[in-house]
């Protein structure tokens, strides 16, 4: 549901521009017919991500905001939302890599991609979970990177902790997965290698596959009758 007030909020500091000061809290309730109270919790709220600075008695001014105050207001409000959990925040994840795999392919960018190429050759000289559950990791940044969507990278650096959160919730599946080494190994090559043929469809198929993997042994696990605790 749109918060109404936080939208307005948003529009007045937006046509304000940088610097610039807005009206009293007093005003701006009785202007759009609201409590000082529900008011005051946005203004605050806008503070805490930075477009908003209370200067004394001089009153509230607007700010440029700056990216990391932008990461930081996300990553709180992610942890602090329904997509807190890794179970909950993969679908996430996956939409955004699939796209990520994408951009990748259609704008070939050599030296994030040699970035992923890189992980993909650890994995192949891996022979311990650790070494590969790092690689695996230093791909899919790669990945992100080689995107060059400044959008997609921004929010995958913000989320950083959580992507990271949903690969570690899966590791035991991967560990498992880790157990048939040519199987890891064939399952990002394929992603490197349609990226390098500049193949989007491919690389989305690709992508696609490995999450599809990964999910399939979640299923086999409480087929099973695996416990929480070991699929956690």
């Amino acid at each position: 549901m749109e918060d109404n007030l936080l939208v307005k909020l948003l529009n007045l500091v937006e046509e304000a521009g940088p610097d610039e000061r807005i009206p009293s809290e007093r005003d701006l309730a009785v202007q759009w017919g609201t409590s000082r109270t529900a008011l005051r919790h946005r203004l605050r709220m806008l503070e805490a991500m930075g477009a908003l600075e209370r200067r004394g008695g001089a009153g509230t001014y607007t700010r440029t905001v700056k990216p990391q105050d932008v990461a930081a207001a996300l990553k709180i409000g992610l942890h602090s939302s329904a997509l807190s959990s890794a179970s909950a925040f993969q679908p996430v994840r996956v939409a955004l890599e699939r796209q990520a795999a994408k951009m990748a392919a259609e704008d070939f960018k050599p030296i994030p991609v040699a970035h992923a190429e890189d992980a993909v050759m650890r994995m192949e000289k891996s022979t311990t979970p650790d070494d590969l559950y790092a690689a695996d990791l230093d791909f899919h940044r790669a990945i992100f990177q080689a995107s060059g969507d400044p959008s997609l990278i921004f929010f995958s650096s913000a989320v950083g902790d959580l992507i990271a959160d949903s690969v570690s919730s899966r590791r035991s599946r991967m560990l498992r997965l880790a157990n048939d080494l040519d199987e890891m190994r064939v399952l990002h090559r394929a992603i490197l290698e349609a990226v390098k043929a500049k193949d989007p469809a491919a690389a989305m198929a690709a992508m696609d596959s490995h999450f599809d993997r990964i999910d399939s042994l979640e299923i086999d696990d409480l087929r099973s009758g695996a416990t929480a605790d070991e699929l956690a």
